[in-house]
C-alpha cells in the first residue's frame, strides 16, 4: 500500500508540480454521480487516479484506518528519503573521482531568504567512458554575506553531505568582492583551510565584465541606452499591440515579433537585443510615427524617441551589432559542462585574433557597417551627417571636419576606440585563467616551462624527476600516436593511467578545476518554479529533496528503496514489509 504512495511523491517531484492543494486534509473520499469534483492537490489526483486500477488500494485509502500515511509529514519523510537517497549516490561518484571543484553562488527567494546554492564539478568513468559532470548538492540558507561566514556555509555543506574535502583542487565564484577578495573572501578563506582548491573567476563573468566596461564609450552607451527605452515603450499592451500590427502589415517577414531586453547579467540576450531591434527597425518607426498622433503624454515620448535616433546611433547600433556578434559564440561555448579551462582560454583568444583582424582591416570593415547605417538612415529620410562642434568639448571627439568625411569621423570617434577598448579587456579579464593555465600548457606541447615544476610540486606527492620522465614518454605517445587533443578531457581518454599515473592525475585536475559558474545559475530557475508566492513557507528539507528529485531525473531511484530508507528510521508504527 505504500509503493504508490511513494511513487505518487516521486512523480510530483521529478516533475516539479505542488503535491498540495488548498484542501487536502481529512479522509479521502472518491467522487460519485451525486458529488461534485473537488480539488484537493495533485498528488490526492493522482492517488484517486492511481486507485482505480487497484482495488486493494482503494479500500485501503477509503477504510477508516487511523494510518494511510498520505499526511503532510510522511510526505515531508518521503521527500527527505528521496533526497537524501540521490545525495549519497552523487556523493559516492565524486568520492570516487578523488579530485573535485566547488561552485557556489548566491540568491534571493520569493520569502527573501538569502539561499547559497552548492554544486560540484568532478570527472566520472574510465579510459574512453570519461565524463565531466557538474552537479547540485543542496540550498544552504546563509544569514550573513561576509566571505568568512560563505566560507564556513560551503565547508560544513561540503562535510554534512559526506563529501572528503580534502580532494577539493578547485573553486568556482563570482567576481564578487566578499567571495574573490584576496584578504578576506570567500576564496581566501578556503584556500587557507585547503591549499590546492584554487580560485578561477567565472570567465562567463569575465567576459560579461569586458562587454560592459567596452560599452562605456559615450555614443556605445548612449545607444544601448536607446535601445532599452524602446523596449520598455513598447512593453504594454496598447504600444505592443501597435507594433506587432505594423509587423503584420509589413513588406518583409522578419523572424522575431517583439523587441526584447538589454539583460545586465546574461550577455547572450544583449545580440539578441541588438539583433531584433535592428531587425524591426523599420516597423519600430512607423508605430512610432503613428503613436506620436495619439492624443495624450505617449505622444511625447514618442516623438522623443524618433528624435533620438540620429546619425551617431545609426553608427553606434551597426558597430554594436558586429563586434557582439564577434563574442557571441564564445559567450555560448563558456555555459557547456564539458569545456575546460585550456579549451575556454583558446577560445578567448581566437576572439580575440579575430576582432584584432577586424581592428586590422578597420577601414574595408567600416565601409560595411557604414552602408548598413545609412541604410537605416534612409527609412527615416535623414542622411548621416557629424554632429555639431563645439569649441570645449569634453565628452565628444572634436577634429577637423573641413577635410573629412562622415564615415572617416565616425570610423576615428566610435568604431576605433570601441574596438581597441574590447580587445583592452577581454585581454586582461583572461590574463589570470592564462597564468593558471601555464603550468598545465606542458601536457599538450613539447615546450617546457618553469610552471610545470611548480605545478608538481604543488598537486603531486612525488619526485619531480620522475613526472618529467613520464612527461617525455607522454609526449612520445601522442607523437607517435599522431595524437593532438584539442582539450583535457580528449588527453585524459587517451591516457592510460597504469602507465603514465603522474600525467593522469594533472589532466584529471585541468578537468575539474571550475570554467564558469552556468550550473549554479541554472539551479536558480529550479528555485523559482519550486519555491513560488503560494509554496513561499517550504522549509529547508523539503526543498532541498524536492530539488534533487526535479535536477537529477537521470539517477536512477525505486520507491523500494525510499520504502527500506524509511523502514530504518524509527517511527510510531513501524512499515510492515
Amino acid at each position: 500500500m505504500l509503493i504508490p504512495i511513494i511513487e505518487c511523491v516521486m512523480l510530483c517531484g521529478r516533475q516539479g508540480l505542488p503535491l498540495r492543494g488548498h484542501r487536502d486534509s481529512g479522509p479521502i473520499c472518491f467522487e460519485s454521480e451525486l458529488q461534485p469534483y473537488v480539488n484537493e492537490g495533485n498528488f490526492r489526483a493522482i492517488l484517486k487516479y492511481k486507485a482505480k486500477d487497484l482495488d486493494s488500494f482503494k479500500e485501503f485509502l477509503e477504510s477508516n484506518s487511523r494510518y494511510k500515511y498520505t499526511s503532510s509529514n510522511i510526505q515531508n519523510q518521503i521527500i527527505s528519503s528521496c533526497g537524501d537517497l540521490i545525495l549519497e549516490k552523487i556523493v559516492k561518484e565524486i568520492n570516487t573521482s578523488e579530485c573535485f571543484s566547488i561552485l557556489a553562488d548566491e540568491t534571493t527567494d520569493v520569502s527573501l531568504k538569502e539561499q547559497l546554492t552548492l554544486c560540484v564539478r568532478f570527472v566520472t568513468g574510465t579510459e574512453k567512458n570519461v565524463n565531466l559532470r557538474e552537479v547540485f548538492l543542496k540550498y544552504i540558507v546563509i544569514h550573513s554575506l561576509t566571505g568568512k561566514d560563505i566560507a564556513n556555509s560551503i565547508i560544513n555543506g561540503l562535510n554534512s553531505c559526506g563529501i572528503d574535502c580534502c580532494n577539493m583542487v578547485g573553486q568556482g565564484y563570482d567576481g564578487a568582492s566578499n567571495m574573490a577578495g584576496h584578504v578576506k573572501g570567500t576564496q581566501k578563506i578556503v584556500s587557507e583551510n585547503f591549499p590546492k582548491a584554487i580560485y578561477v573567476h567565472c570567465a562567463a563573468h569575465s567576459l560579461n565584465l569586458a562587454v560592459s566596461a567596452a560599452c562605456d564609450i559615450q555614443a556605445i552607451r548612449n545607444c544601448l541606452g536607446i535601445v532599452e527605452k524602446m523596449y520598455c515603450f513598447f512593453n504594454t499592451p496598447k504600444r505592443k499591440d501597435m507594433l506587432l500590427s505594423e509587423i503584420a502589415e509589413s513588406d518583409f517577414n522578419p523572424d522575431s515579433k517583439s523587441l526584447k531586453r538589454l539583460c545586465a547579467t546574461r550577455w547572450v540576450e544583449r545580440y539578441s537585443a541588438i539583433h531584433d531591434f535592428v531587425e524591426l527597425y523599420p516597423c519600430v518607426v512607423s508605430a512610432l510615427d503613428k503613436i506620436s498622433e495619439w492624443k495624450d503624454s505617449t505622444a511625447t515620448d514618442a516623438n522623443i524617441l524618433a528624435k533620438s535616433m540620429d546619425s551617431e546611433f545609426f553608427v553606434s547600433l551597426q558597430v554594436i551589432k558586429v563586434l557582439f556578434a564577434y563574442g557571441l559564440p564564445l559567450c555560448k561555448l563558456l555555459q557547456k559542462v564539458e569545456l575546460d579551462l585550456k579549451e575556454a582560454v583558446d577560445l578567448a583568444e581566437v576572439t580575440v585574433t579575430s576582432i584584432q583582424c577586424l581592428r586590422d582591416n578597420i577601414e574595408q570593415e567600416f565601409n560595411k557597417m557604414f552602408k548598413e547605417a545609412e541604410k537605416m538612415a534612409d527609412v527615416v529620410g535623414v542622411s548621416i551627417s557629424i554632429k555639431r562642434q563645439n569649441k570645449i568639448n569634453k565628452n565628444r571627439a572634436n577634429l577637423c571636419i573641413n577635410d573629412i568625411t562622415p564615415e572617416k569621423y565616425y570610423c576615428i570617434t566610435i568604431a576605433i576606440p570601441f574596438i581597441d577598448s574590447f580587445i583592452q579587456q577581454l585581454n586582461e579579464r583572461f590574463l589570470k585563467h592564462k597564468n593558471i593555465l601555464k603550468g598545465f600548457g606542458c601536457l599538450f606541447s613539447k615546450t617546457y616551462a618553469d610552471e610545470f615544476d611548480e605545478l608538481v610540486q604543488f598537486y603531486l606527492d612525488t619526485d619531480l624527476q620522475i613526472v618529467k620522465a613520464e612527461l617525455r614518454l607522454w609526449h612520445t605517445k601522442l607523437e607517435k600516436n599522431n595524437e593532438q587533443p584539442k582539450n583535457a578531457l580528449d588527453a585524459l581518454r587517451v591516457c592510460n593511467k597504469e602507465i603514465f599515473p603522474n600525467i593522469h592525475r594533472l589532466l584529471k585536475i585541468l578537468c575539474t578545476i571550475p570554467v564558469s559558474t552556468a550550473t549554479p545559475e541554472r539551479t536558480f530557475s529550479c528555485l523559482k518554479r519550486l519555491k513560488t508566492y503560494l509554496r513561499n513557507t517550504m522549509t529547508e528539507t523539503r526543498l532541498n529533496g524536492l530539488t534533487m528529485l526535479a535536477i537529477h531525473g537521470d539517477v536512477p531511484l525505486t520507491a523500494e528503496e525510499v520504502l527500506d530508507d524509511l523502514a530504518k528510521k524509527p517511527r510510531k508504527l513501524d512499515f510492515l514489509l
